[in-house]
């Protein structure tokens, strides 16, 4: 009688990569992505009143942001009005033809945006402009 052999397997190891999970995975973080980055607004939180916009045409501008809390900001960054002063001042210094464009919350005490444009005045920045929302 003859036996049966058991059948021989072929146990070689395979050295390819199954990426397709792998590709299902970034597509959906991709899609997420692409559905939250327009829900990701960076900057400062500021309400501007409502006027007839005109358009500074000027090589540089300087943005000041005063929100409602009455932080001053100088490009996105937090600071004093000292330190505003001195910032501006050295700026001033390298270019003296700097435009500053202050961006002030509707809701925000009229007293701080004074405070404000003082201290660019003071400086000796005299191209000033009030950023506003342009009416309907």
């Amino acid at each position: 009688m003859r036996r049966r052999r058991k059948r021989e397997y072929n146990l070689d190891l395979v050295s390819d990569i199954n990426v397709t999970s792998l590709v299902d995975v970034m597509m959906t973080l991709l899609i997420i992505f692409i559905i939250v980055a327009p829900m990701m607004e960076q900057g400062i939180d500021i309400t501007l009143p409502t006027a007839e916009p005109k358009r500074i045409d000027v090589a540089e501008v300087l943005t000041i942001s005063v929100a409602e809390n009455e932080r001053v900001y100088l490009e996105g960054q937090r600071v004093t009005l000292e330190e505003l002063g001195e910032r501006l001042a050295n700026v001033h210094a390298v270019r003296e033809d700097v435009a500053v464009l202050i961006k002030a919350d509707t809701d925000l005490r009229y007293g701080k945006v004074v405070e404000v444009l003082d201290t660019v005045r003071g400086v000796g920045i005299t191209r000033l402009a009030m950023a506003t929302k342009p009416t309907k």
